[in-house]
């Protein structure tokens, strides 16, 4: 039987997988969107017109947000199985893949759109960095003395 703790955890620690899944297909499905804010915000050029200027360039830019788009969307597919799976039976090595995978993850995202000054996701890979932190501590004391198998 999981305890309480880990049968909370794991509900919590779905919500940045789920969110991981979204930017995916957001990346993935519509890279004007995602890229075009960060140029945006970057360069102070809209996406638009960055277009019209740099058509070859643009066109190499989305092909790599989408590739990143696909990326995002295995790894949330990965995370979320594992959560289903090793992390909901309070597997050790579960936890420690989701501390640094959310840690190099996130705040991975925090410093590229910290850079690129697109505060709305910042405060975004923020809060989800922070939801899987909680997620992590409140499962800490069960999983982590779990006996091993």
């Amino acid at each position: 039987m999981e305890a309480q703790s880990v049968n909370i955890s794991w509900k919590i620690m779905m919500v940045p997988h789920i969110v991981v899944l979204i930017f995916g297909l957001i990346w993935t499905f519509a890279p004007s969107i995602s890229v075009g804010q960060d140029l945006h915000s970057f360069i102070g050029q809209p996406w638009l017109d960055f277009v019209a200027s740099n058509a070859k360039l643009a066109s190499f830019i989305s092909l790599f947000g989408r590739v990143l788009g696909v990326q995002l969307i295995v790894l949330g597919i990965m995370a979320v199985a594992i959560t289903l799976t090793a992390y909901r039976r309070g597997e050790k090595w579960s936890r420690y893949v989701f501390l640094t995978a959310n840690t190099l993850g996130w705040g991975s995202g925090l410093a590229m759109e910290g850079i690129t000054g697109v505060i709305p996701v910042v405060i975004i890979e923020a809060v989800m960095l922070l939801i899987a932190y909680v997620g992590l501590v409140i499962s800490a004391r069960a999983i982590l003395t779990k006996a091993s198998i």
